[in-house]
Formats: C-alpha cells, sequence, structure tokens
C-alpha cells in the first residue's frame, strides 16, 4: 500500500559471534574433487563446491547494475543482500550500455551504472562474492528484459544471424562485433578473480577462510551466454566464447544460464557454467556429455510457481541432473524461487505496482512470497541443491524492452524503492542455517514421500550425510498449495536408534509451511549432538565458552528438542515455558513457541544455552548492516523505521554499545543481554508539486518546422545476404528504408517527416509501423491530425490507412507526413512467442527492426520525394549527455533541447498544469521544481510519484523525467481499460531524488485522441522514512543544462496544445 513500510518485530537478537565468527560443522569426507585445471581455488564433487577447500553453500540473489542507476545506492543494496542470508551476487552486465557504438571503445564511465569495478567494489565491501553474466546475449525474454536482450542496437545492422559460429563469408563480422565487447569485460572480470584472493577476514558466509593472497577479489563463477541450446552452429559459438574468457585470463569456472530470479546456486567462477531450460532435463553443454562448447558446471531452470495461483512443487531436478550431470553439484541457477516474477504491458489493473501480489500475505495473491520461499525453497534442499530477483529495480530510460513495463520491482525481497519486504526474514533464517550447517552439503537423498509420518497430508524427503550420520528432515504437504492445519508425527533415524517424534504433542504444518528438522545435528565448541528436534535450528555459535543453539517455529506451536549428554545436566528454565527429561543419556526439552526463552544447561565443563524463538522474532528487526567489537563496546550500524527495542546476546566484557555511531543507554536483563531502544527517523512532510511550465513539444506534426537538421533517410535496402534481407523482415513499400536502427536511433521516441508534391488526388496514405508490443503512434499531414494508433499489449507491427480530406492537401506544394512513434525498444527474436506474435514468424536470430516498414500514398500516382528521420539528439554514437547515457533521451522536441535537464531555462514559457491537460492531439511537455530540505543525510526517504488520470476512458501516455533523468513511462487505453502500466498510481523516483537540493520534476503528456487528456493528480508519496547509518548523499554527478547548452540545438518557445 502506497506510503506505507512493514513492520518487523520490535525485539532483534544480535548475536554476535554469529556473524563474526561462524564456527564449522563440516566433519564430511571429500570426495575427488573436480577443477578447471587452471586453479584449485574452487573446486567441486557431486555434492557441492569448495573454496580454498571448505564446502561452501552459495545462496545468491540477483541485481543488476544499471537498474539502480545511481551507484551510490549500490553499498546499500549489498549490505542488506549480505544483511538478509545471501552471500553472493549475480548479475549481468549489459554490452548495449558499454559500446553504444561499432566503432566506440568501452565505456565503463566512473561513477556511472556502468561503472562495473565500482560495482565490484561495493559487493567486496559488502563481503559478497560474485557471480559475473556478461552475455554477450543476456535475454529480453522471458526474464532479462532488457532492450536487445543486451545486444547493442548497431548489431542489427550486420548481416547474418547472430549467435552463431559467424565462420564463413560476411557472417564473420558478426564475430568481430562481440569479440572486443567480451575481451574488454573478460580482462575486467579476470582481474577480479577469487584466484587473486576472496572473501576473508571481513567474511561471515565462511569461517574466514585462510589463504595468502590478501587482495579480497570477488568474482567465483563467469556464464557463458544465456538461453541456448547445443548443436549446429551453437556449439562452435558457445566454445568461442569460452575461448575468449580463458584467453583473457578468466581461470574460473563457466555455467551457462536461462533466466535469474532470487537463486539458490552453487555456481563458481573457477569454472565456466551454463544453465539449461526445461529443469535441467536436456543436458545442454553439460560436462558429463561433452563436446563442443560443454562447461564446466551444468545448471538447470525452472519456473514451478504460477503467475496467477500457487503451484505443486517440482521433485524432478534429482533426477533430471543425476541424468545428465552426475559429477557436478546440483545447481539451480534460475528458479525463480522467492523473487517473483516479471509483469508486462496489462498484465493487472491500475494501482500500486502491480507486483503486490508476490508480496501479500493474502491468500488469493500471495504467489511468492515468505510461504512460498519457506516451501518451494526447502523443497530443493531437499533435493540435495547446494547452489532469481532479489531486488529488480527500474527499467528507466530506453533500457526495457517491449513486453515489460518501467518498474522492474519484481516481486523481490527489496522492492523498486530498496525497501526491505516482509518476505527478506524468510531468507535470513534460511541464510544462517545453512551458513552453519556444513554436513547438509555433502548429504545424500535417502528417500522421500508419505510414509515418514503419521499423517498422510505430509510429505518428508530425508537427507543424510553419510560420514557424520547428520540427518535433514524436511517436512512439507503432499499438495504444496495446501492452506490446511495438519498434526503429524515423525519417523527418525538415530544413532541411537529410532524414534517417533515428539513423543509427546506432534508436528504441526500450518498450510503453506515448510520445516528443516534435524538428527545427530553436532554444533559449538563442545560438539553437544541435538539428536533429533521438532522445530528448526535458526543457528549456532560459542560464547564465552557457552555454546548457544538458537531453535524456531511459528508462534503457538510446540517443540520438543533432544540432546544426547553423557551424565545428568543441570538445567536452569529462567521461568520459560519449559519441561526437561533426562533418561538414559538423552535430555529432552519440550516447550512452546512464544516470544524468547533461555534455557540453560551445564553438564560436566560444558556450558549450553538454548534459546527459544518464535518465527517472528526470530526474523529479526528491520536491518542491522554491521556488528564489530572493539574491547568493550559493541558497535551496531542498521536501519530502522520506528523506534525499536534493541536486545543483544554477546560476550560478557561487552558493556557499552553505539548505534549507528552513538552511544547508547543500555541495561543488562536477568538474562545477561543488554537492550536499548533505537530511536526511529522524524516525521516526513512531502511538497506539494505546483507552479508547472508548459510548452508543445510536437512542433514537427506542422508543416513549417524546420527538419533540415534530421538525419536524410537515404538507404535503398537493408542488408542482404543469401538472399536474405535485414532480419527477414523487409520494408514492404516504399523507395528507401525508414528502420530506426540503420540510422543510429536505437530507442524511445521517433519523429518521420515524409516530403511529396500533391497533385490534389490523394486520398489517403497506407502505413506499416513496427515498434514492439504496446507501442503507438500518430500521424499528421500538414498539421491536420490524420489518426493514432493507439497501442495494444500483444501487438507489435501494425498497418493502417489513414485519410486524406481535401481541405489538408496543397496541390502543387510540399506536403508534409509527419509520423510521431512510441516504445520503439528493440528486441532480439529467437526466444520470441506468442508475446510478440508478428516477431516471431521467422526463427532467424536477430534484432528485429523498429520504425515504418511501408508506407504509399493512395491515389494520385504520387510518391514521397524525401524522408527524415529524428530519434534521441546525435543518435548513439553523438549523443549529447554522454553521462547518463543514449539511452536516456528519445526524440521529443523537449528532449532534444534539453527541457528535462535541471537549469533549464523556462521562464518564456507558459504557465499551465497537468491537470488542466490537452485539448485534441499532441504532446505538451510539463516542468517544475521542488525542493525536501531534509537536512539530515542519514535519513533514507524512498519516494514515489503518485499519477492520476483525469479520465481512464482516454488514450494516453506518460513519460516522468526527474533531474534530467527518464524515470518511467505509462501507458493507458480507453477500449482496453485494464491493459494499463499499473504503476499509473506509484512511479518510483529512486535513485536520483536529491534530499537537499531542488529537484526538477519534468511530464511529457502525449493525447493519441480528438478528445485529449489530462491527468488529474501528480503528488509524491514515501514508502517510508529510515534512520540510517548509511550516508544518503544527493547524486549530483549528471550534467545540467549549462553543461550541455552549446551541444544541444537552441531552444525554440511553441505554444502548447490548448488547454481543455
Amino acid at each position: 500500500m502506497a506510503g506505507t513500510t512493514p513492520r518487523f518485530v520490535d525485539v532483534v537478537f544480535c548475536v554476535l559471534y554469529v556473524i563474526l565468527s561462524l564456527a564449522s560443522n563440516c566433519t564430511a569426507a571429500f570426495e575427488k574433487q573436480n577443477s578447471t585445471g587452471l586453479t584449485n581455488a574452487v573446486t567441486w564433487d557431486p555434492h557441492s563446491l569448495s573454496i580454498f577447500g571448505q564446502r561452501i553453500f552459495i545462496l545468491s540473489a540477483e541485481f543488476h547494475p544499471w537498474r539502480q542507476p545511481n551507484p551510490n545506492l549500490w553499498k546499500d543494496i549489498f549490505q542488506k543482500i549480505k544483511a538478509n542470508g545471501f552471500n553472493t551476487v549475480s548479475f549481468y552486465i549489459n554490452w548495449a550500455l558499454h559500446y553504444p557504438s561499432a566503432s566506440s571503445d568501452p565505456d565503463f564511465h566512473p561513477g556511472t551504472y556502468r561503472d562495473i569495478q565500482m560495482f565490484i567494489n561495493e559487493a567486496k565491501g559488502a563481503g559478497l562474492w560474485l557471480i559475473a553474466r556478461p552475455g554477450p546475449y543476456i535475454t529480453s525474454v522471458p526474464d532479462g528484459e532488457t532492450t536487445g536482450g543486451g545486444f547493442p542496437g548497431w548489431v542489427g545492422n550486420i548481416a547474418g544471424s547472430l549467435r552463431t559460429d559467424n565462420k564463413t563469408g560476411n557472417l564473420k563480422f558478426l564475430v568481430s562485433a562481440w569479440q572486443p565487447y567480451m575481451n574488454s569485460i573478460s580482462q575486467l572480470l579476470a582481474k577480479n578473480q577469487i584466484t587473486n584472493g576472496g572473501p576473508g577476514e571481513n567474511s561471515f558466509f565462511t569461517k574466514k577462510i585462510q589463504h595468502t593472497n590478501v587482495q579480497n577479489k570477488q568474482v567465483i563463477l563467469v556464464q557463458a551466454e544465456n538461453e541456448f541450446s547445443a548443436g549446429g552452429d551453437h556449439s562452435p559459438y558457445m566454445q568461442a566464447i569460452i575461448d575468449t574468457y580463458r584467453a583473457n585470463g578468466i581461470v574460473v569456472r563457466t555455467w551457462f544460464t536461462i533466466a535469474l530470479s532470487y537463486c539458490l546456486v552453487f555456481n563458481f567462477m573457477e569454472a565456466i557454467t551454463f544453465n539449461d531450460q526445461h529443469a535441467g532435463e536436456a543436458g545442454n553443454f553439460s560436462p558429463d556429455l561433452g563436446g563442443e562448447g560443454a562447461v564446466n558446471i551444468y545448471c538447470g531452470d525452472s519456473y514451478p510457481q504460477g503467475t496467477n495461483s500457487w503451484a505443486q512443487v517440482q521433485s524432478v531436478y534429482y533426477s533430471n541432473h543425476e541424468a545428465v550431470a552426475f559429477s557436478n553439484p546440483l545447481c539451480l541457477a534460475e528458479v525463480r524461487f522467492g523473487g517473483g516474477f516479471l509483469l508486462s504491458w496489462g498484465a493487472t489493473s491500475r494501482g500500486g505496482t502491480g507486483y503486490e501480489k508476490y508480496k501479500s500475505t493474502m491468500i488469493a495473491v500471495n504467489l511468492t512470497n515468505a510461504q512460498y520461499e519457506d516451501v518451494f525453497y526447502k523443497e530443493n534442499y531437499a533435493q540435495t541443491a547446494t547452489i532469481l530477483m532479489l531486488y529488480g529495480g527500474t527499467n528507466w530510460g530506453q533500457t526495457l524492452e517491449p513486453t515489460v513495463y518501467t518498474s522492474y520491482d519484481y516481486g523481490g525481497g527489496i522492492n523498486e524503492n530498496r525497501v526491505l519486504t516482509p518476505k527478506m526474514p524468510e531468507m535470513r533464517l534460511q541464510g544462517l542455517f545453512l551458513r552453519v550447517s556444513r554436513d547438509l552439503l555433502s548429504a545424500t537423498l535417502i528417500a522421500n514421500g508419505t510414509n515418514y509420518t503419521t499423517s498422510t497430508a505430509i510429505h518428508t524427503a530425508e537427507l543424510r550425510n553419510l560420514a557424520s550420520n547428520a540427518g535433514y528432515y524436511i517436512l512439507r504437504h503432499q499438495s504444496s498449495p495446501s492452506t490446511n492445519l495438519d498434526v503429524t508425527k515423525l519417523n527418525v533415524s538415530t544413532s541411537m536408534g529410532t524414534f517417533l517424534i515428539p513423543q509427546i504433542g506432534n508436528i504441526t504444518i500450518n498450510g503453506r509451511e515448510s520445516k528443516i528438522l534435524v538428527t545427530d545435528y553436532v554444533f559449538g565448541e563442545s560438539k553437544v549432538s541435538i539428536l533429533y528436534s521438532t522445530t528448526e535450528v535458526m543457528t549456532w555459535t560459542t560464547i564465552d565458552n557457552t555454546d548457544y543453539v538458537l531453535l524456531y517455529a511459528p508462534q503457538g506451536q510446540t517443540g520438543e528438542t533432544a540432546f544426547v549428554l553423557s551424565t545428568r545436566p543441570q538445567v536452569s528454565t529462567n521461568g520459560a515455558n519449559v519441561s526437561y527429561d533426562w533418561t538414559n543419556g538423552i535430555l529432552k526439552m519440550n516447550y512452546l513457541l512464544n516470544g524468547t526463552s533461555f534455557v540453560d544447561v551445564k553438564f560436566q565443563r560444558t556450558s549450553l544455552r538454548v534459546m527459544l524463538l518464535d518465527k517472528q522474532t526470530a526474523g529479526g528487526p528491520y536491518l542491522i548492516r554491521e556488528a564489530a567489537i572493539s574491547g568493550n563496546v559493541l558497535s551496531l550500524n542498521g536501519d530502522v523505521n520506528m523506534t525499536t527495542q534493541v536486545e543483544v546476546v554477546g560476550p560478557s566484557a561487552v558493556t557499552k554499545i553505539t548505534w549507528n555511531g552513538m552511544e547508547q543507554v543500555v541495561r543488562r536483563t536477568d538474562q545477561g543481554t543488554l537492550v536499548f531502544n533505537a530511536f526511529g527517523p522524524p516525521s516526513l512532510s512531502l511538497p506539494d508539486l505546483k507552479k508547472w511550465k508548459v510548452l508543445n513539444s510536437l512542433p514537427e506534426a506542422q508543416r513549417t518546422f524546420d527538419d533540415s537538421l534530421f538525419t536524410l533517410a537515404d538507404l535503398t535496402q537493408t542488408n542482404i545476404i543469401n538472399s536474405m534481407q535485414y532480419t527477414n523482415l523487409p520494408p514492404l513499400a516504399g523507395s528507401v528504408v525508414l528502420y530506426s536502427q540503420q540510422y543510429g536511433f536505437f530507442g524511445g521516441n521517433l519523429i518521420f517527416r515524409g516530403h511529396f508534391n500533391a497533385s490534389g488526388e490523394e486520398t489517403g496514405v497506407t502505413l506499416t509501423v513496427q515498434g514492439g508490443v504496446a507501442f503507438g503512434y500518430s500521424t499528421y499531414l500538414n498539421g491536420d491530425f490524420l489518426g493514432s494508433y493507439v497501442g495494444d499489449p500483444s501487438t507489435s507491427v501494425i498497418t493502417n490507412t489513414w485519410n486524406i480530406s481535401r481541405d489538408s492537401l496543397l496541390p502543387g506544394e510540399d506536403n508534409i507526413l509527419t509520423v510521431f512513434q512510441e516504445i520503439s525498444i528493440l528486441v532480439e527474436t529467437r526466444l520470441l512467442t506468442v508475446i510478440d506474435r508478428v516477431e516471431t514468424t521467422w526463427a532467424l536470430s536477430k534484432l528485429v527492426p523498429r520504425g515504418v516498414r511501408g508506407y504509399n500514398l493512395i491515389g494520385g500516382n504520387t510518391t514521397f520525394t524525401e524522408w527524415r528521420i529524428q530519434g534521441n539528439f546525435g543518435g548513439s554514437t553523438n549523443n549529447t549527455d554522454k553521462f547518463r547515457g543514449y539511452l536516456n533521451e528519445g526524440g521529443l522536441y523537449a528532449e532534444r533541447i534539453g527541457a528535462h535537464l535541471p537549469g533549464f531555462d523556462d521562464s518564456l514559457w507558459l504557465d499551465g498544469d497537468p491537470s488542466d491537460g490537452i485539448h485534441g492531439p499532441g504532446v505538451n511537455f510539463y516542468r517544475t521544481t521542488f525542493s525536501l530540505n531534509l537536512e539530515d543525510d542519514f535519513i533514507d526517504t524512498p519516494i514515489r510519484l503518485s499519477i492520476t488520470p483525469s479520465n481512464i476512458t482516454s488514450n494516453f501516455r506518460v513519460q516522468i523525467y526527474l533531474n534530467g533523468w527518464q524515470q518511467a513511462i505509462a501507458i493507458t487505453y480507453a477500449r482496453l481499460p485494464l491493459l494499463v502500466d499499473p504503476r499509473l498510481s506509484s512511479f518510483s523516483l529512486q535513485g536520483f531524488l536529491d534530499d537537499n537540493q531542488e529537484n526538477t520534476l519534468a511530464i511529457s503528456l502525449w493525447s493519441l485522441d480528438e478528445e485529449g487528456s489530462s491527468i488529474a493528480g501528480l503528488q509524491l508519496i514515501s514508502d517510508g522514512t529510515f534512520r540510517s547509518s548509511m550516508e544518503f548523499k544527493d547524486y549530483t554527478d549528471a550534467p545540467d543544462y549549462a553543461a550541455q547548452k552549446g551541444l544541444r540545438p537552441a531552444p525554440l518557445y511553441y505554444s502548447p496544445i490548448s488547454e481543455a
């Protein structure tokens, strides 16, 4: 809901040594280890990966650098990822952003979203490993959803098929197209491989892995290509990618993937990997099946959840893997567990972001909420998985591809505005457990089914480490969508015989819930063994010679845990609702989960403290970023959205606590813990948006507009090879080619102006326009409106005939037909299906055209004498704004003159408010400024822009610009009122909102109808206010208008389209 943030439990248990020095529980013997032969820093066997000889479970979160284009905020996201259970980040690298033209040098502009080294450095600072996915193809459908699938637009101008070996004839030029990029990015990644160091002294996802190099490089895996299949000319191309990696010094392993979302990954860059579709069944490029292009680690992908309702879990991963990649650990690299899924234009009705259905706690819509993570992630562990979108961000500017809209929130655990959602505590709990449960990483699947429990409604998988005998029983409903509450008992095998547990009471599985229950689980410095437990292990550690183990279950459930103790212990329940019994060397505790309870156990020279927590309490606070001890002082850094009581379990030597650098007033409880209050943020008052200025931003519709500076369209054919024209989608009519890519325009608004000498007999014009799904266009003759194609979420190309009245013609003179087109974003075609029907009528893998595919005047035997085309000013090669990049702007007049930039002089513009709207078709461009004046840089204020249309039956499109950055695009269709960008009520302003300087907000309003349109409401709304340890400074590096004034056309003022 707009303006609200999740409330997390007010009590936080910061078990310091859990964070700072987790002990290893890895007792299993290693099998023969595999490696690339180039390094032994990362090795693997059929169970798991090992880094520097230690088994590691890689729990990876997906995060794409350009989707948070303010690099100063990368640190915030990385710290949130690390604090919530993950140890790795997987990231795409977008070729199109780094090579805007075929002749350009690699663009890794420092301090921008293209600064990949800075991205790697920030991950290093957070103590995260990295999985690099440089492509060159990084997918457009169904997951990466970026323009051209990461291919630059200019690649489409090279004749031949993409993603093949291209070794003969003209096809060799496609190899020369991707090799410079792959060489430069491979060299950058090679410098940052784990072989040059790795997360070490500051790492808390492993027990201080020891090695001699202390450079702390982060990259552990590199992916070769994406969404691909072996055979034919594919395999040589795949091998060429791998050879390029190796030639440039990458020695870590390679892999391949087909789509990501939050991901369980066992992947490491000491080898090259590949992720295959169909749940890892096909074996494409598997090392065990061999062949050209084979990678080191084979991974599968799967999309087990439905998009509108809960689905049954998929239990085929293990069997598929054993059939095609038996020498590898089971790698599920793209399983879209927990992260969510993409939404396309028209996927949901107006209101919110549309992605709420992936986070809601309501049974009807909670598709990938915390319950989904609980059930589906643990099902993967049950199939011996030991290895995507956590943070989606924004498809700003022209970086999206046509099937998706601007928000890439994805339903992730961190929303588009960087706010943690209620999904994160579940991942935190799982991550903590996986860090300390090393025996799980070499466990074997013994069996599964409903015969383990007394209730056939419950499914159990038994995993066992054959060396240590540690057992893991993973329980869920047999029908995973079930919302029933069922109770059961479980048959377990232990070192002391078989048991039906619990002996008192039952195990509760309440609806969409799963539990990992352990047997013969050894923990702590004293090597105490949990014989069995009906509640889950959160984590364990040792503090002041006392072993701690934390157990949890949902509030109100009961638990039973048995410890193996050779002598009768002394037990203190500290007033908790706990009963216990010691018989035959077994201490059995029974308890109710409600808040937090401490049970102290002493036997011989061993001290044990059992902490019993309900699941909400175990999930922890909103955010703790860092914890460190120096002498008697504990330093905590974190964020709160309200005043929060923090309770610390730590060494007795700690007597003082600082929170975000400030010493706190603390008190010591009867349990020896320290308690203090972390004070919340101040209230926030957001300014109104008023004092707007307005300009007509489609003067090109008028005959008198001077288009002499537009690009002359003079190409008479597209690239030809083997009798096939450009992309196998040749022009349909007309003497010159009007494909925008052929003239260096690769996204955004396009303007075409066709000149002809009218005879007076012309009665119409037929246009075929291609722009990708949901695109639209308007056409004018000599300033008179002929009509608009308003768009459709399933149509990418359209043919229309527009009538011409005699009153619009100027016989014997130069007549000008103007076509204004929007949503001209690129797409690579190999995987497209019904989403973009027209663009899938051929199989050649190419970028499809954008622009006018055909044009023909009807009547009078008249032909066009000249066509001119305009996109973003300067195109991709000579674009004016090198900092924001060529995909930030389109060809709208206001964009070309720089009216979207801060500092542009609009003093001569007329006053005009978007709520007044426009009467008739056309584009008005509105500007205003506002200030937040927060003053405190340690207050985080994720803010969105709320838009309410005056009439939802009108056809209009909106573009939003904040401080020169194009933040969002919105579309509404009158005939299909539900097929809209649902973000009409919620546009993130994340990344470029200045807290302490004046902000410039601009909006283009394009009416496609004679009736016109308007925006009834525009207001700023907050996703919450957070007092943080992180300093949030205004991102002011991007140039304003003054810095670009001399490079842009001199602005002329055009009176706005008459207001309603």
